[in-house]
Order: C-alpha cells, then sequence, then structure tokens
C-alpha cells in the first residue's frame, strides 16, 4: 500500500509541477508526464516496466509518460519529483535532439557535476513558497545528460500492449471495460489481460484508472474542481476519485487544487511557485 508521510506541491508553470516528499512506498503506478526524481536523503528498491535498480541519496532517475513504476523503503526517504511536459523536454535539449515523441533510454543519471548541483540545490532550498531560479536550470543540465530516442524504450509498437495501452489513453475520459476493449482489438479477455500484466507491468483496469487519474491531475492544474474532474472522468462520485488519486500519489487531489482554487496566479516561465502541502493531519 502506498504510504507518504508528507507532500509539498508545486506549481513551477503549466509545462512542469513540482513535488518535494517523505515516503516509504509507492504502489505500481504511472504518470502521464516524464517524472525525474531526485533521492536527497535515504535508499529505496525501485522497480519500472524499463529498469530496476536499488538508489541512494544523490541519485537522480528518470521515468518516461506511461511507464508503470514502484519503489519501496525500510525507512521513508526524502525526495523531490519534477513532471514535466514534452514541451518542457524539447524546449530544453538542443535542437538536434528535440521530437514529438521520445523516449528516455537513461534510467539512474551517473553520478557527475550536474547532478550533484540539482541535489544540492534542493537540499539548499528546503521549504518555503519558493522554487529558486537555479534549481530549474539545475534540472535542466541533468536533463541534458539523458539519451533519448524516437520509438519506445520497452514496449514495442505493435504489439497487442501496445495497442491496448494507446486505446486506454485516447479514450481516457471514459471507463471502458477491459472486455470491450478486447473486442475492439479482437482477442480473447483472458488472453488480453495476461500479455498487458506481462508487457506493461499492471492489470488492463489498473491502467484505464491509473490513465483517468493522470487525466484528473492535468485538469486540476487547469483549475477544474474535484467534483466536475470526477463527472468528466467518469468516476462514480468525487470520493472514488479521491481514492484512485491516493493510490497514486499518496495523497488526496485536494493537496493539489487547493492552490488552484484559492485564485493563486498560474505563472509562465519563469515566475513564483504556488505550494501547498499536505501531511498525514491534512491540507494545509
Amino acid at each position: 500500500m502506498t504510504q507518504v508521510e508528507s507532500l509539498i506541491f508545486s506549481l513551477r508553470h503549466p509545462g512542469l509541477l513540482h513535488s518535494r516528499a517523505n515516503a516509504r512506498r509507492f504502489d505500481a503506478h504511472l504518470h502521464a508526464t516524464y517524472s525525474l526524481v531526485a533521492l536527497k536523503r535515504g535508499t529505496a528498491t525501485v522497480r519500472s516496466n524499463r529498469w530496476s535498480r536499488t538508489v541512494h541519496a544523490g541519485d537522480v532517475f528518470l521515468f518516461n509518460p506511461f511507464e508503470v513504476h514502484s519503489a519501496s523503503a525500510e525507512e521513508p526517504v526524502e525526495y523531490e519529483t519534477f513532471y514535466f511536459s514534452k514541451e518542457f523536454l524539447n524546449a530544453t535539449l538542443s535542437a538536434a535532439d528535440r521530437g514529438e515523441s521520445l523516449n528516455a533510454q537513461t534510467d539512474v543519471l551517473p553520478r557527475c557535476g550536474e547532478t550533484a548541483g540539482l541535489v544540492e540545490a534542493l537540499l539548499d532550498h528546503p521549504g518555503g513558497n519558493s522554487f529558486a531560479e537555479d534549481i530549474e536550470a539545475h534540472l535542466a543540465k541533468a536533463l541534458r545528460l539523458c539519451a533519448f530516442a524516437a520509438e519506445p524504450s520497452a514496449l514495442a509498437a505493435g504489439t497487442l500492449a501496445h495497442r491496448a495501452s494507446l486505446l486506454i489513453r485516447e479514450n481516457c475520459t471514459r471507463a471502458i471495460r477491459t472486455g470491450d476493449l478486447a473486442k475492439v482489438i479482437g482477442v480473447h479477455k483472458s488472453h488480453l489481460v495476461r500479455a498487458f500484466k506481462t508487457a506493461i507491468g499492471i492489470a488492463p483496469q489498473t491502467y484505464v484508472r491509473q490513465v483517468r487519474v493522470a487525466k484528473a491531475r492535468e485538469l486540476i492544474c487547469s483549475g477544474h474542481r474535484l467534483s466536475d474532474v470526477a463527472q468528466m472522468l467518469e468516476f462514480s462520485d468525487q470520493a472514488h476519485l479521491t481514492r484512485e488519486f491516493k493510490k497514486v500519489f499518496g495523497v488526496p487531489p485536494g493537496a493539489l487544487s487547493r492552490q488552484l482554487s484559492a485564485g493563486a496566479p498560474h505563472p509562465q516561465f519563469p515566475g513564483d511557485a504556488n505550494d501547498v502541502q499536505y501531511s498525514d493531519g491534512g491540507v494545509t
């Protein structure tokens, strides 16, 4: 079960969401954006359908959009995550490296001055309502260390699981059933479930719910009310959305939405972040 002790969200600008957290465990989950994680304190075991390693304080590692991953640690670890769009990535990379659909080949970045600079900058700014300009500069330097390719790195195009995952993402506002998905693809339901779980790492219905949670995060960051988001994405009610959101982030969606509903501006890069904190006692 996902266990998060504390979490702070910062919306830097529409293409970059940032979180600061202490957590012990994350069940298998995904994000629709790229995710770069900087581990500040502790040791954790990280697994994805692309790589699995033990990471330590000072490590920086990367996940692709929709890459299923999980993490666990004996003691809570302190880390920060940057969720960034393909537009942000393209703006960061050199012209020769840009592309419409880039998949990271890098998992844990090599330790060097750039990764150390990012971790040190994060340690120098442990809290508050600021997102230092130098942190985004260090993030850009770290991303330029990564290798990207135009083709999928872990899921071959045209396979059964690839076709199913694309259909789910293309219908992200619908609570699509596994049987209906299998019928569209033209295979038996049980065969689809086995092939999908082997290739992706989670069952089709879990993937459906988590893709809708990823869309929910996007809508919340755009200023939509939680009740409207739940209805738009065919969750049975707001409580259902909250349960599924917590499985991915370890916190309720209100931890992300309160800063937006308070009327805080959404700055374009560059600008100041808007922070909201969640702990076991609730949102503050």
